[in-house]
């Protein structure tokens, strides 16, 4: 399996940004996040790091990444 270094260096609300995206937007999730003026370049490379994972492990491992990011958050 593919390394999330990058991904879990982000900041808590920047993972739930990054999970939503992957989860949502799939493939295309780093050209939306490659948007971002500040830290689009971190956030693309970490949703590349997610897509890159086998889809059978990428959709409950990045769900669970969702879950924690927001528990951390709030």
């Amino acid at each position: 399996m593919v390394g999330a270094n990058g991904f879990m260096r982000l900041q808590p609300l920047e993972r739930a940004r990054v999970a939503m995206a992957v989860l949502l937007d799939g493939g295309d999730a780093p050209l939306y996040l490659l948007n971002d003026g500040v830290r689009g370049q971190q956030l693309r490379e970490a949703a590349d790091e997610l897509l890159s994972m086998e889809l059978d492990i990428r959709f409950p491992f990045v769900g669970t990444m969702l879950r924690l990011a927001l528990e951390e958050a709030s």
